[in-house]
């Protein structure tokens, strides 16, 4: 059944949250105010933080996750911890046999994102990836336009995200540029192009002293034969304006297709600043957050409550995972290396 048809269940789709910062808070007040959801209960390390989200929205705010999942009145649950953290969270999920939204990268090296394969599969419950770009249509129109009798072969396809220093400094080593910000443009890719990366060849430089790489960029060959090319960057001041620049390009025998974010249609200007302003991925409107992350969560509940398929299978999720370890080891050895998957 599509997303546009009638719900098949009339009773809101029960829900939790683990890990209330940036995006887990977010994904509450989507929740909290969606029609067809019901935030029960939110859980943070941090009890303080848990128990303010809980008094904004109405749920019932925890400290450990094992407790809130014994909970009888819990259908799905968001995992929005750092992705060195998502295993024992999105196992234990599994365990309980709740439907998942987990942000992505689906976890921080490529046997971890199996082992939280496994534990779906073997529990039989339904697990989707918060792959946001899947839902900004930007890139949903790049991939539309990119199919095979419009685009003819694939030439090649170019990826670039940059992002500012700050960012890399709050992350510090509790991730890196690849999985924080790269498995975006490796999902799209792959998307876009509908073949897989099978061989990388990255080099990256560390001088600001963030505890992550600075710059990375890399040429990757597909498996259809096209090559891409990669540019990430979180080495921009903090002044660059809106705190990020993202495009994707994919060229073919036939056609070419181009998306860039480096403008979102609003900015603010003073004497001496000018700042923009997010029109596209979570912006607060007359009171809601809207956007793709709205568009993403509302997907994921309205699916989860009549059994359609996700919009991205969580094997294309997967599928990310290698590409990322295998341009860790090519960065670090700076030689090319094969994608391993298994």
């Amino acid at each position: 059944m599509a997303d546009s048809d009638q719900d098949t269940v009339n009773d809101p789709l029960r829900v939790a949250v683990i890990g209330l910062g940036y995006f887990g808070a977010r994904h509450a007040q989507v929740y909290a105010t969606h029609p067809a959801a019901k935030l029960v209960a939110v859980c943070d390390v941090d009890a303080a933080l848990g128990e303010r989200v809980a008094a904004e929205t109405g749920a019932a705010a925890y400290a450990d996750f094992a407790a809130m999942l014994a909970r009888g009145d819990v259908d799905a649950v968001s995992v929005c911890m750092p992705d060195r953290l998502h295993e024992e969270a999105a196992v234990a999920v599994a365990g309980a046999d709740k439907a998942m939204l987990l942000e992505k990268p689906l976890a921080h090296e490529a046997a971890a994102a199996r082992r939280i394969v496994q534990a779906v599969e073997a529990a039989g419950t339904r697990l989707m990836v918060g792959h946001i770009l899947r839902f900004d249509p930007r890139y949903v129109q790049v991939y539309e336009a990119s199919a095979p009798e419009a685009i003819g072969e694939i030439v090649h396809v170019r990826a670039e995200r940059t992002g500012i220093r700050a960012t890399a400094a709050r992350l510090g080593a509790r991730t890196s540029i690849l999985f924080y910000m790269g498995v975006h443009d490796i999902d799209a890719m792959q998307w876009v192009a509908r073949s897989r990366i099978a061989q990388v060849f990255a080099r990256k430089r560390e001088v600001l002293g963030t505890g992550n790489e600075d710059s990375l960029f890399a040429v990757v060959t597909f498996e259809n034969g096209a090559i891409g090319a990669i540019a990430y960057s979180w080495a921009w001041p903090d002044g660059l304006t809106n705190g990020y620049r993202a495009a994707l390009e994919i060229v073919g025998t036939r056609s070419a297709a181009y998306m860039t974010c480096a403008d979102q249609g609003f900015y603010t200007v003073g004497d001496t600043s000018i700042s923009g302003g997010d029109t596209h991925l979570w912006p607060s409107i007359n009171g809601r957050i809207v956007g793709d992350l709205a568009d993403e969560i509302d997907h994921f509940i309205r699916a989860t409550r009549s059994g359609a398929p996700y919009v991205q299978a969580y094997a294309e999720a997967l599928d990310a995972i290698p590409v990322l370890d295998a341009l860790a080891r090519s960065a670090e050895s700076g030689q090319p290396v094969e994608v391993d998957r298994g």
